[in-house]
């Protein structure tokens, strides 16, 4: 009966899990694909903005004007901690992918952060072409 009790007060005392999330900064944010920011030093830009308890639109983009490839984010988001859950659209379009032609992801999709990352990295990494992984990362 006494480890009842115990147990049953730490239900009570311990504060849902909700409100421990850290809030997610809103504002501008880094947004990129590997294939357009393999050795450069431009990332695409996302902004974030709270909508609601824990919920957040986002929208943005990363482009390269010279070879006209592109990942297009536009949507709204639960924030999870370290695990965004994203309803809403994204499309890359990278010239050596999937015949050159758009990728689009509709509906809900992961985004998550392992370990120690500074980013949320897409969970659905397969390309439209069913063979090329895509990392498109939000950076906190």
């Amino acid at each position: 009966m006494k480890y009842i009790l115990i147990i049953a007060s730490f239900l009570f005392l311990t504060p849902q899990a909700h409100s421990q999330l850290k809030p997610v900064r809103a504002g501008w944010h880094s947004f990129t694909i590997q294939w357009i920011t393999f050795n450069k030093a431009n990332p695409g830009k996302v902004y974030i903005k709270s909508i609601g308890d824990e919920e957040y639109s986002i929208e943005g983009e990363q482009r390269d004007k010279k070879t006209k490839e592109y990942v297009t984010i536009k949507g709204t988001f639960l924030n999870q901690g370290r695990t965004l859950k994203f309803n809403g659209n994204i499309t890359s379009k990278i010239n050596s992918i999937n015949g050159g032609q758009p990728c689009e992801l509709n509906g809900l999709s992961i985004f998550k952060a392992s370990g120690t990352r500074k980013y949320w990295r897409l969970q659905q990494m397969l390309n439209c072409d069913g063979e090329t992984t895509d990392y498109i990362d939000i950076f906190f």
